[in-house]
Formats: structure tokens, sequence, C-alpha cells
């Protein structure tokens, strides 16, 4: 044999979760580029159907927010609960599914990222249960401050 295959080591699950974290910031980036797009076509043309966009976009941008810094905190102390990875993958579940489904582009960047927790739960052994009460509540508490952060932020871009 010419070349021989070189064996991938196995990453660890904290370098796992970062990358998990770095994946997530690289969308919030994105969908920041994006909500920047819309505030500027909105203001030369002043078209109020782009505010409720530009609402889901910064929506979504916090949310990925929030999903990134529980990565990063999980990184940091070096566990991976299988509840903290269940709620990550409830709430980008049903991002994909309310708000992936109206804008295509999202939608993969929220599959991969769902592709890739399924990823670090099935090297770490770990059993994802999205549908239990606690993960539910976590989950929706998430979507509920990001809710309140994307109004604040649609109030600085547009102060009335």
């Amino acid at each position: 044999m010419l070349f021989r295959a070189k064996r991938r080591r196995q990453a660890s699950p904290r370098i796992r979760l970062l990358e998990l974290a770095v994946a997530t910031r690289y969308a919030v980036s994105r969908l920041s580029l994006l909500a920047s797009r819309l505030r500027n076509t909105y203001e030369r043309t002043k078209d109020e159907a782009l505010k409720p966009m530009l609402q889901k976009i910064l929506y979504l941008q916090a949310v990925l927010e929030i999903a990134s810094i529980r990565l990063e905190t999980l990184a940091d102390i070096g566990l991976i609960a299988s509840e903290d990875l269940s709620v990550l993958k409830r709430v980008v579940t049903d991002l994909r599914n309310t708000e992936g489904l109206v804008m295509p582009a999202i939608s993969s960047m929220l599959t991969d990222l769902d592709n890739m927790i399924s990823q670090i739960a099935s090297a770490s052994g770990i059993e994802l249960t999205p549908s239990s009460p606690v993960v539910e509540e976590h989950a929706r508490k998430i979507l509920q401050e990001a809710q309140i952060v994307a109004e604040e932020r649609l109030k600085e871009y547009f102060p009335s």
C-alpha cells in the first residue's frame, strides 16, 4: 500500500462541544449579516413587510447566542449531560420547524447544527430525550428569553 490511511483520533467531548459552539457562533454571525442587510433595505425602501422578517432573524440570532453560551459553559465544565444536549436539540428542532420552513438557507444551517448535536450525543453514548417535560420547560425558557432579546434589539434598530 502506497498510502496508509491515517486513523483519525476521536475528538474529546469537550472539543466536540467547542466545535459545535463555533458552528453556532458562525450561524449567529451569518444571521447578523442578514439582519444588517434587511435593516439597510428597510431604511432605503421603508417597506413595513421587512420588519417582521427582521424580527424573526433577530430572534433566531438570540436563540443561537444563548445556545452557544450554554455550549461554551458545558465545554468549560467538561460535562456533557443528556438533559443539556436534549434541550439544545429541542430548541434547534423547534427553530427549524417554525422558521426554517420559511427561509431555506436558515433551515440548512439549523439542520447542520442539529446533526452535530446528534453526532456528539452518539459519540458520547448519550440518549437524547427531547420530549421530556424538563427538557420542554428549559427549551421554552430559552425561546422566551430570546423573544425578549429580539424585541429589545428591534426597538434599538427602530426607536419610536
